[in-house]
């Protein structure tokens, strides 16, 4: 699924990936003692036009990205 779909923004410690339209998201939190995210809740939609493990695959890479960004993993 295209990139541009899905919404990723940063709230706090928190990278957060949602799939608009539906009730997907995939939060991850910033790890404190190591560069890494940590999972920290999740929500699939069984109307999504994506499987739910599908979601959270896209979610993990899109939440890595925007944390190589910001220089919170290497």
């Amino acid at each position: 699924m295209d990139r541009s779909l899905f919404h990723v923004e940063i709230m706090d410690e928190n990278v957060v990936v949602t799939l608009p339209g539906t009730k997907c998201m995939a939060k991850y939190r910033r790890a404190s003692a190591v560069p890494s995210l940590r999972l920290s809740h999740a929500r699939g939609d069984d109307s999504s036009p994506i499987h739910e493990v599908h979601f959270y695959a896209r979610a993990w890479q899109l939440a890595n990205d925007k944390a190589r960004e910001l220089g919170w993993i290497v």
